[in-house]
């Protein structure tokens, strides 16, 4: 009886290890691509950021359980802290607390990402797209890249 429930306990690891473990690594670099703002008095127009820029790119960890601001380099490096993490059906839905404000993220098996912000009397509503970021180079790779696979240029076209 011990051996039969030491190779279930040995099995289920191994499927959690090998199931999750994709899916939790897996980050996505996010581009927003518009936002927009209702208050509670139906005033509809672009968020209240004070005198912040708007975000443009995002990085969403699920492993670290956080969403980071890339784009723009005055607001790089701010880190929004996601409570939770769930996948159903290939859509990864994430949600999180700052600031008394609530933060849900959804980004679909297609690539599409819609983030909402939900404050006291407004809520912000910003869309965009999502690439998972394994699919993603550095600058430096991709230009290596295409200098190793740029054809030479033809000996006429040499000479002009």
């Amino acid at each position: 009886m011990t051996t039969t429930i030491k190779m279930l306990m040995v099995t289920l690891a191994a499927n959690l290890a090998m199931g999750g473990s994709t899916w939790a690594c897996q980050t996505w670099i996010c581009s927003v691509a518009s936002a927009v703002a209702v208050d509670e008095d139906g005033t509809v127009g672009p968020p209240d950021l004070g005198e912040r820029d708007r975000p443009t790119f995002l990085r969403v960890d699920p492993a670290k359980k956080e969403l980071t601001i890339l784009a723009p380099e005055s607001r790089r490096g701010e880190v929004t802290k996601l409570d939770t993490v769930h996948e159903v059906e290939g859509t990864h839905i994430f949600s999180g607390v700052e600031n008394g404000r609530n933060v849900s993220l959804i980004i679909t098996a297609e690539g599409r990402m819609t983030l909402s912000v939900i404050a006291d009397g407004v809520v912000w509503s910003v869309f965009g797209n999502a690439l998972p970021d394994a699919k993603t180079k550095p600058v430096e790779e991709t230009k290596e890249t295409l200098e190793a696979t740029r054809e030479p240029a033809a000996p006429e076209e040499a000479g002009n």
